[in-house]
């Protein structure tokens, strides 16, 4: 008798500790999109420095890789005078890109699409002078 009171007492503890564990994991999943809105999709994304301020492609790519996205190269750009950044999708479907430009506060007159051929990269930055104002 003792011993079927030892394992209901312990199938009782157990099934507390199961019960709490699944509220606990759904409370975590709730609060991280309460607190970030929608998980961004994690992309390909290249950052190009097109403003000429040194440091200023690797601060993009700080903040966009903080907000979650996969951030695979950066470099400069073939010109260093773009006064605004502008987010390109390399990719028909622009839902990466506007998430993207979402995650910097970039206007959608500044996301674009211009495939050029190469499936490396779902997005590219080309960083402008604007930047400190994106990664406030």
């Amino acid at each position: 008798m003792k011993n079927v009171i030892v394992l209901l007492v312990l199938a009782g503890v157990l099934a507390t500790a199961m019960f709490l564990g699944m509220h606990r994991s759904a409370l975590k999943v709730n609060k991280l999109t309460e607190v970030s809105g929608a998980i961004p999709s994690i992309g390909r994304i290249q950052v190009l420095n097109g403003c000429g301020v040194d440091g200023a492609a690797n601060k993009i790519r700080d903040f966009l890789r903080a907000k979650g996205f996969d951030v695979k190269n950066k470099g400069d750009a073939p010109t260093s005078n773009y006064p605004f950044t502008l987010v390109v999708s390399r990719k028909k479907d622009m839902a990466v890109a506007k998430q993207v430009a979402g995650a910097l506060g970039a206007e959608s007159d500044k996301v674009i699409l211009m495939r050029n051929g190469d499936e490396t990269y779902d997005v590219t930055v080309f960083v402008g002078s604007d930047y400190p104002e994106r990664i406030k």
